[in-house]
């Protein structure tokens, strides 16, 4: 938890949003734009969802591919590199930053999750991190990123994994608690 930041410490209970009315109207703003504009429109229309991403803050670099059906709660929260993707139903639940580096795949149903909340604390106050997600990182299906983690460049995270510790370079980690299984072998060169 020393890797995460109380949101808001003026919160004044477990009831009290963290979030200031400009931020919560803005998330909902968002969501209603994601819902109306982009969320039933076919794949290749990817890049109207990036000149919606960029409008709201999104820091985008090169072509990345966003899903329709993919949710980010905050784009103001969220970097992405060049070619990355966000897979069908993948859920980037940013609460905190969160960069994502070039050629990063983040498959279906994927979750990324950067916020908890501090239960020593009765007002449960939101915690949140940076999550750094490097370059040639495989998310597989349906895992799960807790908060502030580091994942480095080449890692890969087995389908169903949750991740509650950074990884090595290249990496291959499964299991829940994901566990390091063994080295990726790749061609860096292709």
């Amino acid at each position: 938890m020393s890797r995460l930041q109380i949101k808001n410490q003026d919160q004044k209970d477990a009831y009290t949003s963290p979030w200031s009315k400009k931020e919560a109207i803005l998330i909902r703003i968002w969501e209603l734009t994601w819902n109306v504009f982009v969320r039933w429109m076919p794949k290749f229309c990817y890049p109207w969802y990036l000149f919606l991403l960029r409008l709201f803050g999104c820091r985008i670099h090169g072509k990345p591919f966003i899903a329709p059906s993919c949710r980010i709660y905050a784009p103001w929260l969220l970097e992405i590199g060049d070619k990355s993707c966000f897979g069908l139903r993948s859920e980037i639940y940013n609460l905190g930053k969160i960069t994502v580096g070039e050629r990063v795949t983040v498959a279906q149903y994927a979750y990324l999750c950067n916020g908890t909340h501090d239960f020593n604390d009765s007002r449960l106050p939101l915690l949140v991190g940076n999550m750094i997600i490097e370059d040639d990182v495989f998310i597989g299906a349906k895992a799960i990123i807790l908060p502030g983690l580091d994942i480095a460049k080449g890692s890969i995270i087995g389908a169903g994994a949750v991740l509650t510790k950074d990884t090595m370079p290249l990496g291959i980690y499964a299991g829940n608690p994901a566990k390091y299984i063994k080295d990726r072998k790749m061609n860096w060169e292709n």
